[in-house]
């Protein structure tokens, strides 16, 4: 009895530590460093560290490969392999592996790091450390199917949509999806200033006349039953007036109609992202306009006509997505909405534009319509979207 007591007391305040097995792009080496003190001193070990209080296991993997290594989560994506206990010194031993995508150059911290060939005798207790406790672990790494980056796993994605008192960001960072609420733009562009590909659900390029064509009527026809979630842009003349009133007067005297209260709802949001655009040239036609629905119904194949603010509809785009996305990337949107104070369908909006910026990057995306014109900015006015797929 006293023994598990004991035992107790030793599983309470268990310490966590990692290691990493690193293959070369090649696969036929494996990253070890050459430790400088002991335990195991002058003997090779997996490169890894201390996990510490409160910090997510995967997160203190990605660290410490970092700082001992150099090399960062754009270079490798790292898969939990398994886990060792060891009740006696109470630590959990996490063990990581991944497999380089490029040739790198490496950068040391305390101990000096060698490539050494798959060839070696990892059981060797006088050249490796771990009481050939590494031999075990390189023959389970070595058949780990390692899977290579998806087109939504290679870079920074950020799909974007406008919600009740600022923005929701859906990140899509080497195969992470994260969301983030923003104030307003640039305060994304100031998290994220060297992004990949950026597609957000707001008007860009403004008319000043009936004459110049933007992608809405387009977009309508392709949406049939969903066209009404196409809004009508208001005119230049219309966004930059002051007041209600003011904006319809603008908008029947440059397009030679009113404006719908939907449409008057988001003109500050329209206003704000143009004005960001003109004021910082270097994102200009690279922050994109698109439209959510129409995404969806390039990714499914068809029209989606459910309604995303039901939670059937939700749940029929959160399967779409889970096609371009690890399941967990998606799964509970419905209930995160309130920890982000916005509603369910702005966190389901903004993934799929990410993952259409991600298919944008790789050239699987095409504008509507085919050939854009510009504003008087030098805006296009286009929305990008997948390219459509056959239903199925």
């Amino acid at each position: 009895m006293r023994a598990m007591r004991n035992m107790g007391k030793v599983y309470n305040c268990i310490k966590v530590y990692n290691c990493i097995v690193v293959f070369n792009k090649e696969k036929d080496a494996s990253l070890f460093c050459m430790r400088k003190n002991e335990p195991y001193k002058g003997r090779y070990n997996f490169v890894g560290g201390k996990v510490e209080p409160g910090e997510e296991s995967e997160a203190a993997a990605y660290r410490e490969l970092q700082e001992e290594t150099g090399i960062c989560r754009q270079q490798i994506r790292l898969f939990r392999l398994m886990d060792i206990r060891y009740y006696h010194q109470a630590f959990d031993l996490e063990l990581y592996v991944g497999q380089l995508e490029s040739d790198i150059v490496l950068k040391e911290e305390k101990n000096p790091l060698f490539w050494l060939s798959l060839d070696e005798d990892f059981a060797d207790k006088d050249k490796f450390a771990g009481e050939q406790n590494i031999a075990h672990i390189m023959n389970v790494a070595l058949q780990y199917p390692i899977p290579r980056r998806t087109h939504t796993q290679d870079g920074l994605y950020i799909g974007v949509d406008g919600c009740r008192g600022g923005w929701i960001a859906a990140i899509l960072n080497y195969g992470d999806l994260l969301f983030k609420r923003y104030a307003r733009i640039e305060d994304i562009i100031s998290d994220y200033p060297d992004f990949d590909a950026f597609l957000i659900d707001m008007a860009i390029g403004l008319r000043n006349h009936e004459d110049q064509l933007r992608p809405d009527d387009a977009a309508k026809e392709e949406l049939g039953r969903k066209a009404s979630s196409v809004f009508p842009i208001p005119s230049r003349d219309a966004v930059y007036a002051e007041g209600e009133e003011a904006q319809k007067q603008a908008n029947i005297r440059t397009l030679g109609k009113s404006l719908a209260k939907q449409s008057i709802a988001i003109i500050p949001k329209i206003k704000e992202l143009d004005v960001f655009l003109n004021s910082h040239p270097e994102y200009k036609n690279r922050i994109l306009e698109s439209h959510p629905e129409v995404v969806f119904s390039r990714l499914n194949g068809a029209v989606v006509i459910s309604r995303k603010k039901d939670f059937e509809g939700f749940m029929e785009r959160e399967r779409i997505l889970s096609e371009y996305l690890e399941q967990d990337g998606v799964a509970g949107l419905w209930e995160k909405a309130k920890d982000y104070k916005c509603n369910s369908d702005d966190l389901m909006d903004a993934a799929c534009l990410a993952v259409a910026a991600a298919l944008h990057a790789h050239d699987l995306t095409e504008t509507i319509p085919e050939e854009p014109e510009s504003d008087e900015n030098g805006l296009f006015m286009q929305l990008t979207v997948p390219r459509k797929r056959k239903s199925v």
